[in-house]
């Protein structure tokens, strides 16, 4: 069958409509090719690879601690001093620093005290810079160490304990100021002036030096403090005259005892002592008149007394032990009465409860990192 005239203009009309699509199509592909072009040339380097490139750049260039910026630094901050600048920036060629040598725990450790560690461009003389602390030095009222590192050759060298009097120079400096002692917690006043003198010291040897922030330092000195308060148990015992007994004390009866037992005169006390030197309890004596230990035998005594630092013999309840035994020697010896602080007759159950009571806070002190007897509880229970 024929087509009529209107069939033959639909079929043109929808060929002429499939031909402006396909064109319209192809001239969009064109226009969106060449804005893509535009946007990421094809020459466009790697991003990772040119981060690459670039570190291994940096790490090829000499590098200047960031503290030589020449300002007044706040603590917490490196501190690098002008003219150490220079030198800083050619000894920097090497990669790897020093190997840090610990500073021994007898003189300062990091849990005690406010350590710094001061490394200088030029060795400095022992005498200058003792010259230079003493300037200071009479306005803080907590201990200072001063340890300079002795450089060995093949080793990593040791530090020594600075004295006034030392010859000699070094180029490596540890300070430290005790954070606490039986009088409290370094307060604000004398931690700054400890940071500030040490800062102007290092300053004007050209010396390396970082210092921390004040806030966290007096934090940790007062938690360190609440610590040590709450474990600090001095005992006493006491051996007095029987309430209405007309026998004196005589010191003659007690000599026997002290020479017996191996206690050690020092000053007005006697020092009774374990394997290695360390004090264990110490006696006291008094008398209705002025006493005197290197004449005991011809003193009539009112009142012994026997104590015990808890916090600053190693085996706390041995020592008791060791002090009770001495204390009962010594009444039966004297015809006298042991007591406790409150002069009551010192019974069995509080004699198992001060026993009790040692133990635990030893073992406080042991989880807390300051072991009863230790180097740093010596340190810190002064």
């Amino acid at each position: 069958m024929a087509m009529n005239e209107l069939q033959i203009a639909l079929i043109g009309a929808g060929v002429l409509l499939v031909v402006i699509v396909w064109g319209y199509n192809i001239w969009q592909e064109k226009k969106q090719r060449r804005l893509a072009e535009s946007a990421f040339p094809t020459a466009q380097a790697d991003v990772l690879m040119a981060g690459r490139e670039h570190q291994a750049e940096t790490r090829s260039e000499p590098r200047v601690h960031e503290a030589a910026v020449l300002r007044e630094p706040t603590f917490g901050e490196p501190v690098l001093a002008e003219s150490a600048l220079a030198h800083a920036t050619a000894e920097s060629q090497s990669e790897e620093s020093k190997p840090s040598v610990a500073v021994p725990a007898e003189w300062a450790d990091g849990r005690a005290d406010c350590l710094l560690r001061i490394e200088f461009v030029d060795p400095v003389s022992v005498s200058a810079l003792w010259t230079e602390y003493s300037a200071w030095a009479q306005t803080l009222d907590k201990p200072v160490q001063w340890l300079g590192l002795e450089e060995r050759n093949g080793s990593d060298g040791r530090w020594r304990n600075l004295l006034p009097q030392d010859p000699g120079a070094v180029t490596q400096v540890a300070v430290a100021l005790q954070l606490v002692d039986r009088k409290g917690p370094v307060d604000e006043a004398g931690l700054k002036t400890f940071l500030q003198g040490v800062h102007h010291f290092a300053q004007g040897f050209s010396g390396l030096v970082e210092l921390p922030e004040i806030a966290p330092v007096l934090a940790r000195a007062n938690q360190l403090d609440a610590f040590c308060a709450a474990v600090d148990l001095q005992l006493a015992l006491h051996v007095l005259p029987r309430q209405g007994s007309l026998n004196e004390m005589v010191g003659a009866k007690l000599k026997p005892v002290i020479d017996a037992g191996g206690l050690k005169l020092e000053g007005e006390r006697f020092v009774a002592v374990d394997a290695d030197g360390v004090e264990t309890f110490a006696l006291t004596c008094r008398a209705a008149k002025g006493f005197s230990a290197t004449q005991i035998e011809a003193e009539a005594l009112t009142d012994l007394t026997l104590s015990l630092d808890v916090p600053r013999v190693i085996d706390g309840a041995a020592a008791f032990d060791h002090m009770l035994a001495c204390a009962r020697q010594c009444a039966e010896a004297l015809g006298g009465q042991l007591v406790d602080p409150q002069h009551k007759p010192l019974a069995d159950a509080t004699i198992v409860a001060i026993r009790l009571r040692i133990n635990d806070l030893q073992s406080q002190m042991m989880r807390q990192g300051i072991p009863a007897g230790g180097v740093r509880a010596l340190r810190l229970f002064t």
